[in-house]
């Protein structure tokens, strides 16, 4: 069965996470590529006379993939709240984090959008900020260009509350 991207749009919307784009970026999505976007899924979208459309079923599992996405996110909220860090990086409700030795690098998404941060470092064993020396020498791009967006200069984090310490 059919039902109209409007329909889907305002189904999709009413789920708990769900992004809060425009109607109007949906329906310019499937004039240029034919697809939308409902979070990280896809699904394909067709006109039925002068109306944008989706295949019921392909929007039933992507509100079940996106509802599975977002416990998985709220598993790791809870987590990382009790102080329990994972490796790789690591979706929260917020943004995210990834560990290195004895530090993990925390961001916020509405900070990063905004460019206010692109987040910070901090300990793993007391849980205050990190410091960190920048005394590597800059790559060839952030020398000649623009930055790597690596931190390529970065050469020590370490904790001025505990003395935790790690080399880059």
């Amino acid at each position: 069965m059919h039902i109209s991207l409007s329909d889907a749009v305002d189904r999709f919307k009413r789920e708990p996470g769900a992004p809060s784009n425009a109607y109007d970026w949906y329906r310019k999505c499937a004039t240029r590529d034919g697809i939308i976007r409902l979070g990280d899924h896809r699904i394909a979208v067709f006109k039925q006379g002068r109306r944008w459309m989706v295949v019921e079923t392909d929007l039933e599992a992507a509100l079940i993939k996106h509802g599975e996405q977002r416990a998985g996110v709220d598993r790791m909220t809870s987590d990382y709240d009790s102080r329990i860090l994972h490796p790789d990086t690591v979706v929260i409700g917020s943004g995210g984090y990834w560990v290195k030795g004895g530090f993990h690098f925390l961001w916020n998404d509405m900070d990063r959008a905004r460019r206010r941060s692109n987040g910070f470092w901090r300990c793993n064993t007391c849980w205050d900020p990190a410091a960190s020396e920048h005394n590597s020498k800059e790559c060839h791009r952030c020398r000649d260009w623009n930055s790597c967006g690596t931190d390529c200069t970065l050469s020590r984090i370490y904790c001025p509350t505990c003395d935790t310490s790690e080399k880059m």
